[in-house]
């Protein structure tokens, strides 16, 4: 499977860091710059700076397929500079997102993520400047999300659902006491219309 959502806080991001880069499978990008900044590559995990667009990571398997295309997208064309940005795209990028907690009482999940062939195809006339998805080796790209995905999953202390739940992680969602698993994460109140225990 392309997609696993598991649980994490800063300290546990440092490890998954550390595991990206200890792989030696990918090349990785901000997936988003800065405004009026360029795109970052990094090379190692200490390089990935602590700010909500450092925690949106593409990653590219080395040999999967074409260079990752860097578009440029003006918010407001003929303003300020700091008016647009870049944005790393490609048909078989990896995504990861480190879902950082939003105040004591939810903890969105983390989660990596990419294209099958089969969408990929399907969307191709509509993002025609992504290239042809048969220029990607499909199934190198499955393989290292699936390294990734198995490396994230040994650092994990337990299970919620389906998801990992990393060290740090674990010891939030206790602390916080966050028992209500609904939407993008773990919350310390039920949904709406769901009765508290």
């Amino acid at each position: 499977m392309p997609n696993l959502d598991f649980y994490a806080v800063d300290d546990d991001w440092s490890v998954v860091l550390e595991a990206v880069f200890d792989l030696g499978l990918f090349r990785v990008f901000q997936s988003n710059s800065e405004p009026g900044q360029d795109l970052p590559e990094f090379h190692a995990p200490t390089e990935i700076p602590n700010t909500f667009r450092g925690r949106l990571l593409s990653l590219f398997a080395i040999g999967s397929g074409p260079e990752p295309i860097v578009r440029r997208a003006d918010s407001r064309p003929g303003g300020r500079p700091d008016t647009f940005q870049y944005h790393c795209e490609g048909w078989g990028l990896i995504q990861l997102h480190h879902g950082s907690p939003t105040g004591p009482d939810v903890l969105p999940s983390s989660h990596t993520n990419h294209n099958s062939e089969k969408r990929a195809v399907s969307w191709s006339a509509v993002n025609p400047e992504f290239g042809d998805p048969a220029e990607w080796d499909w199934a190198a790209v499955t393989s290292a999300s699936g390294k990734l995905n198995r490396a994230i999953r040994r650092l994990a202390v337990s299970k919620i659902g389906s998801r990992p739940v990393l060290p740090h992680a674990a010891r939030f969602i206790a602390d916080a006491d966050l028992r209500y698993q609904y939407g993008v994460g773990i919350h310390a109140t039920p949904p709406f219309g769901m009765v508290r225990e």
